[in-house]
C-alpha cells in the first residue's frame, strides 16, 4: 500500500519536471503582420498609402530590433516612432509594438513591399534568455498610371484633402501710393510630404512687377498621417496709377479618398493703389507745379510787355503832360497793378483795380463807354464774379487791358 503511494508522487512528480522544461524550451505565442491600406480600385502611381506593421510575442521583451525591406519600387517615410500598447490576443494579454509607414508607389505595375523581421531576445520561464525571429508575409500592390482624364503636362497630386488660402498685406486694392503689397499663398495637402508638393507657380501680369521670395515647406506630423505644406511668397507692385488684374490661380488635385478628380481656384484680384487723399494731392501738386511753372513765365513774359506799352505810350502821350504829377503816378501804378492781375487772370482783383482807375479818371469811363468791345468784356467780368448769367463767357483780361491802355492814352 505504502508503496504504491510512493510510485504515485513519483510519477505525478516526473510529469511536473518534464512539463516545466517542455515550457522552458518551447517558443512563446508571438505574431507579426504588415498590412497596407489599399482602396478599392489599383492605386495610382505617386498616391498616398498607409502601411502598418504590428507585432506581439507573449514573452518579456529584453531586446528586440525590426528589420526593414528594401522599398526599391516605393518612396516612404515613417509616419512619427514606433508605439507600444498591451492587447488581448488568442487568449493571452501580449505586449504589441505598431509601426506606421507613408509608402508612394514609383511605377505602374505589380510591386512587392518584401517581409519585415523583427528578431526579439525575451527571457523564457526559468530566467533563461533566447531569441526568435518574426517574419511578415510579403504584399503584392497592383499600380495603375494616372486616372485617364487627367492631363499628363498638369502635375500630379493625390491628396486625402487639400486647403489654399491666398493672403494680402495689405488687400490688392488697397496699395499705398509708391509702395509694395505682399502676397502669400499656402498651399496644405494631408497625406503629403512637403517635397512633393509643386514648384513655385508662374505669377505675371501685365501693369504688375512681382519679385518671388524663397519657397518654405514644412511637412506636420499629425495623428491622421503627415501634412505637407508649401508657402509662396511675392512682394507685388502696381506699375502705374491704371487699376489691373492679378491672374486666377487653377490646381488640379486627386481626392484619393473620393477617388475623384477636383479643381481649386484662387479668383483673380484687382490691384491698384489706393485713391486716398495723399496720392491725388501729390498727383494734383505735380500738375499745379508743372502749370504753376507755365503760368509763371506767362505772366512775366505779359507784364513786362504791358509795362513797357504803358511807359512808351505815357511818355509819349500829349495827356500826361496836362495832369498833375501826383495823380499821373497813381494811375500808372494802378495800370501796372491791372496788368499783372490779368496776366494772372484774377477777375475780382482786376475789377477792383479797374474801379479804382475809374474814381481818378472821369472822362475814361465816358471814352470807355463808347467801346463796345470793352463793355462787353466788363459785362463778362460782371457776370463772372456776381453771377447775373448762369452761362456766362470767361473775360479775357489781358485783351481787355490793352484796349484800356489805348482808350487812356
Amino acid at each position: 500500500m505504502i508503496s504504491r503511494l510512493i510510485i504515485t508522487v513519483l510519477i505525478l512528480f516526473l510529469m511536473l519536471i518534464s512539463n516545466t522544461f517542455a515550457q522552458s524550451t518551447e517558443e512563446p505565442v508571438a505574431r507579426i503582420e504588415a498590412i497596407v491600406e489599399l482602396p478599392k480600385e489599383n492605386p495610382y502611381v505617386g498616391e498616398p498609402l498607409r502601411l502598418v506593421l504590428r507585432s506581439a510575442i507573449h514573452a518579456q521583451v529584453a531586446s528586440e530590433r525590426i528589420y526593414q525591406p528594401e522599398l526599391t519600387d516605393f518612396d516612404w517615410q515613417q509616419f512619427g516612432i514606433d508605439t507600444f500598447s498591451n492587447e488581448f490576443i488568442d487568449g493571452f494579454w501580449m505586449p504589441v509594438v505598431s509601426r506606421v509607414l507613408m509608402i508612394y508607389p514609383l511605377r505602374t505595375g505589380r510591386l512587392t513591399v518584401n517581409s519585415f523581421r523583427r528578431h526579439i531576445t525575451y527571457y523564457r520561464a526559468d530566467g533563461s534568455r533566447a531569441e526568435t525571429e518574426l517574419i511578415s508575409k510579403p504584399i503584392s500592390i497592383d499600380v495603375a498610371s494616372r486616372p485617364p482624364n487627367f492631363n499628363e503636362g498638369s502635375f500630379w497630386l493625390p491628396a486625402q484633402s487639400l486647403h489654399i488660402s491666398d493672403k494680402w498685406e495689405p488687400d490688392p486694392d488697397k496699395i499705398n501710393y509708391g509702395e509694395t503689397a505682399k502676397r502669400i499663398l499656402t498651399i496644405e495637402a494631408e497625406g503629403l510630404t512637403a517635397d512633393r508638393l509643386p514648384n513655385l507657380p508662374i505669377f505675371r501680369a501685365p501693369g504688375i512687377i512681382t519679385f518671388a521670395r524663397p519657397v518654405e515647406r514644412q511637412t506636420i506630423i499629425t495623428d491622421h498621417g503627415p501634412v505637407g505644406k508649401v508657402t509662396y511668397q511675392w512682394n507685388v507692385r502696381p506699375v502705374s496709377i491704371v487699376p489691373t488684374s492679378a491672374p486666377a490661380i487653377k490646381l488640379k488635385w486627386f481626392d484619393i479618398s473620393k477617388r475623384v478628380i477636383r479643381e481649386t481656384i484662387i479668383p483673380e484680384r484687382r490691384v491698384a493703389y489706393i485713391q486716398n487723399n495723399s496720392l491725388k494731392k501729390e498727383q494734383a501738386n505735380k500738375l499745379n507745379f508743372t502749370l504753376y511753372s507755365w503760368q509763371s513765365v506767362i505772366e512775366f513774359t505779359s507784364s513786362f510787355i504791358a509795362t513797357c506799352s504803358l511807359i512808351f505810350l505815357v511818355y509819349t502821350s500829349n495827356s500826361f503832360k496836362n495832369i498833375g504829377w501826383r495823380i499821373s503816378i497813381k494811375k500808372f501804378i494802378l495800370l501796372i497793378k491791372l496788368s499783372i492781375k490779368a496776366a494772372r487772370n484774377q477777375k475780382k482783383e482786376f475789377y477792383s483795380i479797374l474801379t479804382k482807375f475809374i474814381s481818378l479818371d472821369k472822362s475814361f469811363s465816358e471814352r470807355a463807354s463808347r467801346d463796345k468791345s470793352i463793355n462787353q468784356e466788363l459785362r463778362h467780368i460782371e457776370d463772372s464774379l456776381f453771377g447775373f448769367k448762369n452761362n456766362y463767357q470767361n473775360p479775357r483780361l489781358m485783351l481787355l487791358t490793352f484796349k484800356l491802355i489805348k482808350t487812356i492814352f
